[in-house]
C-alpha cells in the first residue's frame, strides 16, 4: 500500500507520551494498529484524549444500535466526501455483514425508525439552523430524549472528523 500524507506531523509510536502512548497501546493491542487520524491528531494530545472518550461514548452500542450509527456515518461522511471517514464507515459495515451493494443504498432501503433517523441526520447535517418542526415533533415520538441527543451527536461526531481529516488531508490508504 502507498501512504498519502497528511499535512501535518504523524505522531510516531516513540514520540508518543503519557496518555497518548496508553491510547496509541490499547488500540494497537486491540485493533493491531493506530489509525493514521490518531497519529495526527496527537499533535495536540487533549484533542485526542477528548476526541477519543467522545468517539467511544457515541458510536458504541447504547442507547441507540451501533450499526444504525456507523449507517448514518458512512451516509454523512458520503454527503459530506470525506474519503477516509466513508472507507473506515464501510468497514465498519462489512463487520456487520454488509456488503458495498447494501451500502449504495443505506437510505432508500430504510424503513420505520431507520428511515426517520436518515430524515433526521439529512436536515441536522444540512440545516440544523432551521429545522422543520413537523420533522422535529416526528423524532420526538419515536426517539426518547437520550436516543436523540446520541443521534444528533453521530452527525456533529462525522461533521467534526469529515473536517478535520480533509482539511489535514488525511485520505485512506491506497492499494
Amino acid at each position: 500500500m502507498n501512504s498519502i500524507l497528511p499535512h501535518v506531523h504523524i505522531v510516531s509510536d516513540s514520540e508518543a507520551k503519557g496518555r497518548v502512548l496508553e491510547l496509541f497501546e490499547k488500540m494497537k493491542a486491540s485493533k493491531g494498529s493506530v489509525p493514521k487520524w490518531m497519529r495526527v491528531m496527537a499533535n495536540s494530545d487533549d484533542i485526542l484524549i477528548g476526541f477519543f472518550a467522545l468517539f467511544k461514548a457515541t458510536m458504541d452500542n447504547a442507547p441507540l444500535d451501533s450499526q444504525l450509527k456507523w449507517k448514518l456515518a458512512y451516509h454523512i461522511s458520503e454527503m459530506n466526501k470525506c474519503e477516509f471517514c466513508v472507507s473506515v464507515s464501510q468497514m465498519q459495515l462489512e463487520a456487520f455483514g454488509m456488503d458495498k451493494a447494501q451500502m449504495t443504498n443505506l437510505k432508500e432501503a430504510a424503513t420505520g425508525r431507520e428511515a426517520l433517523a436518515f430524515e433526521y441526520a439529512e436536515a441536522v447535517n444540512n440545516h440544523a439552523y432551521k429545522m422543520e418542526q413537523s420533522l422535529i415533533d416526528k423524532v420526538m415520538v419515536e426517539f426518547s430524549d437520550e436516543e436523540l441527543v446520541e443521534l444528533t451527536s453521530v452527525v456533529g461526531l462525522f461533521n467534526f472528523i469529515n473536517r478535520f481529516n480533509d482539511a489535514l488531508g488525511i485520505l485512506p490508504e491506497v492499494a
